[in-house]
């Protein structure tokens, strides 16, 4: 119910007029009641990860805080991975796997990291995700090391290839933490980058003909293509490694 459908039908059923700042805070006061508060909903990660961990044997969940000076502690990261979802990424996914993060919206601006595929449907496949209070280097490694132990015998990223956005710090990370992976850069972000210096909707066709090519003769076709437009284009974009 809106705010301003709760007014209107305090109005009708009690003959109160009240503010809609006074149905937000009844409203919030109500959920608190039922729900319980934000620290309550923290408090039982444990239990959450246990129960994971009950209902799913062979699950990976990873609680960490902070310690504070009065004796307390604060949310710091949590990771999950399903072992049902990790065996039929497996068993039925090609090896390769996109790793992002975005921000989660609500009272605890925390980040989300998350490891996906695309199943056999063209659907997407979860593989493991992660709850951080800051998106860097050292919450990448960390998402890394426990995404790698529970999809790498060894943990070194042999034979799996890694999608980023060419977000530096995930970008040293993998190079860092999986010697071995293939490491691969997501086309749509370096295309939204690209956008960003040089405008057009000229450059957008032969950009995807380049991708998509497999030989280096029809590559550098497409290439020159986007080159005859504007030379520091094709500059920008030849400072990339097309390995990648």
């Amino acid at each position: 119910m809106s705010l301003r459908n709760m007014k209107a039908m305090i109005s009708k059923l009690f003959n109160i007029n009240v503010s809609v700042g006074q149905c937000r805070n009844s409203e919030r006061f109500a959920l608190c009641e039922i729900e319980g508060d934000l620290k309550d909903h923290y408090s039982k990660l444990w239990e959450y990860g246990a129960e994971i961990k009950r209902a799913n044997p062979g699950s990976h969940v990873e609680v960490n805080v902070q310690p504070r000076s009065n004796s307390t502690v604060v949310f710091e990261r949590f990771y999950v991975s399903f072992k049902g979802m990790v065996d039929g990424w497996l068993d039925g996914c090609m090896e390769v796997i996109g790793i992002d993060g975005c921000f989660l919206n609500g009272i605890c601006k925390w980040e989300l990291l998350l490891a996906v595929r695309r199943d056999g449907n063209n659907n997407i496949y979860p593989i493991a995700w992660a709850v951080v209070s800051v998106e860097n280097k050292s919450t990448w490694k960390w998402f890394l090391d426990n995404l790698m132990e529970d999809i790498v015998e060894g943990g070194n990223g042999n034979g799996i290839t890694l999608m980023t956005d060419g977000y530096k710090s995930i970008m040293d990370d993998v190079k860092e933490r999986c010697p071995e992976v293939e490491h691969r850069l997501c086309a749509r972000h370096i295309l939204a980058n690209f956008h960003k210096k040089f405008k057009g909707e000229c450059y957008i066709k032969p950009f995807w003909r380049a991708i998509k090519e497999t030989t280096i003769h029809k590559f550098e076709f497409a290439m020159e293509e986007i080159k005859s437009f504007d030379v520091g284009a094709y500059d920008y974009l030849n400072k990339r490694d097309p390995k990648c």
